[in-house]
């Protein structure tokens, strides 16, 4: 089972819409299906992001469902070879974790941390994931945060 790590910080919810849409749109062209796990619905912000930035090439990010959803939903959906966003407080991304790591499938996560949320656990949050997602694509964490050194293995969220 091999399961890819990803983060992002965002700022508020526009902002981490429109910091994904090109890293989303590359996954969505690579034909990788992208599931939501949300915490809180982002789809009117979603909409009216796509269609300004979009217009009518956004189709495919509009089918993208940005509505909140329950945790229960993880364990009823096909995940292999996905895509997984999750994001919401941080008892809800350790728990939606929990329930995409205890599945036996290949997967995608990218979990999108709130910049409050993510500063004071950045060292740990860095050193869980293998790389970082922002408006330029995927990169290594020391590609995106000078002076980031590993410290301690990805087991440690959980």
């Amino acid at each position: 089972m091999n399961k890819e790590r990803l983060c992002c910080f965002y700022v508020n919810d526009i902002h981490l819409i429109t910091m994904l849409l090109p890293y989303i749109n590359k996954r969505i062209n690579e034909a990788t299906k992208v599931i939501t796990i949300l915490e809180t619905d982002m789809s009117r912000g979603a909409k009216k992001v796509i269609e300004k930035i979009q217009g009518k090439k956004g189709k495919d990010l509009l089918n993208v469902n940005w509505e909140s959803k329950n945790l229960k939903y993880l364990y009823e959906c096909d995940i292999k070879d996905k895509l997984i966003l999750v994001s919401g407080s941080e008892e809800f991304m350790k728990e939606a974790n929990q329930i995409i790591e205890s599945r036996n499938e290949d997967c995608a996560i990218l979990n999108c941390y709130e910049m409050m949320q993510g500063s004071e656990n950045l060292q740990e949050i860095l050193d869980y994931h293998d790389k970082v997602v922002n408006t330029s694509g995927e990169k290594l964490p020391e590609e995106v945060f000078t002076g980031y050194v590993r410290k301690i293995g990805r087991e440690v969220m959980l």
